[in-house]
């Protein structure tokens, strides 16, 4: 054969193998929020890595934008119809994406590209109460990939320069708290508080805020909205005594609202004993210890938020899940990918410290990097996804701005909550 004509059909059948190759290659796109130099968005490159290796001829996408940006480009996306096979979905924004038609449900066929038998089965692979942030009615939609749990954290050593035991002296009740907190605040000569009592970031999120409201609402038995989320119950008389409850620090002086209150302060003066309680998360004390000189584990003991005599406490979980979108032309890969992400809780725990909720996570050896990780999992029985509310966003500001007026402002409780659900009430009507 002539080697000129033997060459160009060679030439010819390896671009035909190009070609069968390229059109073979499935495609699912990833979208997170993750600084790809930061921990979590490091392991994300990680895994997608480890997908593609098993699972030859398909080729992951993965797209990065910061928070900030997020949900405006992802909402412009599926508005296209190009929406991403998989994305990061926080709970909160969960009834809104399900109201629009935006997210897939969970159905027998997703439970079996995620390796289990049935519905039923795939929810005995993961902690309980651990699937409910991301349930609409009796569907999931998503499979966690961050689960924060919080409740109290005291500073021990403050407690014990106090003549206090941390353990015995833990505040129960409300009025624990506010006792015990007067033991615990610092003042100098002039009465000015050096060290506060208790303390938490305002002039922050709106989710800050709720954080401390709505567990102190709900074990009053009160709620933020009415059962079917038509209605705003936030002047309620259990809504009117949450807030007498919380703004009391202040007004017994054991708490200062002109001293610095930002994330930063929060962030850094609770490791370095600026102030002696507040709300933290489980992965508040591994950090500080890591991230402060000095800082020990023992300097810091988790306890049930505390409650009204009588009552149970109530606490909080926030968190992240992938969910897959509705129009995916891959759905069983999709939830496929989804499943891989989250099916190294240990691993994930122990590069991140960051909870994927399977079953047995707080048992893994990866869980001992976390202070207390049976007490953290025991709090999920009193606990509820924080403010999984329709119109998060909206519904959110209003009450960060109420909070922020009778707190910091002074404003009657009352009146205040009045106008707030009448703004609420006006959003949700507006659907």
């Amino acid at each position: 054969m002539n080697p000129l004509l033997r060459n160009a059909l060679l030439a010819v059948v390896a671009l035909g193998l190009v070609a069968t190759s390229a059109a073979a290659q499935t495609k699912l796109s990833l979208w997170h929020i993750w600084d790809p130099n930061a921990a979590q968005g490091k392991i994300y490159q990680e895994y997608v890595k480890e997908f593609e290796a098993a699972n030859p001829g398909v080729k992951v996408e993965m797209v990065v934008t910061p928070h900030k940006n997020y949900f405006q480009r992802l909402s412009a996306a599926i508005a296209s119809g190009e929406g991403p096979d998989v994305f990061a979905l926080t709970y909160r924004r969960l009834l809104d994406f399900e109201a629009n038609g935006v997210i897939s449900p969970i159905d027998g066929a997703a439970a079996g590209a995620m390796g289990h038998a049935s519905i039923d089965a795939l929810r005995k692979a993961w902690a309980p109460g651990s699937l409910e942030s991301y349930q609409v009615g009796d569907k999931l939609y998503g499979v966690p990939l961050q689960f924060n749990i919080y409740a109290w954290i005291i500073n021990a050593k403050h407690f014990r320069e106090a003549g206090l035991d941390p353990v015995k002296d833990a505040p129960k009740t409300w009025d624990d708290a506010h006792a015990v907190a007067g033991k615990l605040v610092k003042k100098d000569d002039k009465g000015r508080i050096t060290r506060q009592a208790i303390s938490f970031p305002f002039v922050a999120s709106a989710a800050w805020y709720l954080l401390e409201f709505e567990p102190v609402l709900r074990q009053l038995g009160g709620s933020i909205l009415n059962a079917d989320q038509t209605e705003s119950l936030v002047n309620s008389e259990a809504a009117i005594k949450t807030m007498e409850t919380i703004r009391k620090r202040f007004e017994l002086g054991v708490s200062d609202k002109d001293i610095a209150a930002s994330l930063d302060y929060y962030r850094e003066g609770f490791p370095t004993g600026k102030f002696s309680m507040t709300i933290g998360g489980n992965w508040g004390i591994p950090r500080w210890v890591k991230n402060f000189k000095g800082v020990e584990e023992s300097d810091f003991l988790a306890i049930p938020t505390p409650t009204f005599a009588g009552r149970k406490t109530a606490t909080s979980t926030t968190g992240w899940a992938w969910v897959v979108f509705d129009k995916s032309n891959n759905k069983e890969g999709a939830w496929k990918l989804a499943d891989s992400l989250t099916s190294q809780p240990a691993r994930h725990l122990k590069q991140t410290g960051d909870i994927i909720p399977r079953a047995g996570w707080s048992e893994s050896d990866a869980a001992k990097s976390i202070p207390q990780a049976a007490f953290w999992e025991d709090m999920l029985q009193y606990s509820q996804p924080l403010a999984k509310i329709k119109s998060y966003s909206e519904v959110s500001e209003i009450l960060k701005k109420a909070m922020e007026e009778i707190l910091l402002s002074g404003k009657d409780i009352k009146a205040t909550l009045d106008r707030a659900k009448a703004d609420i009430d006006a959003v949700l009507k507006r659907g």
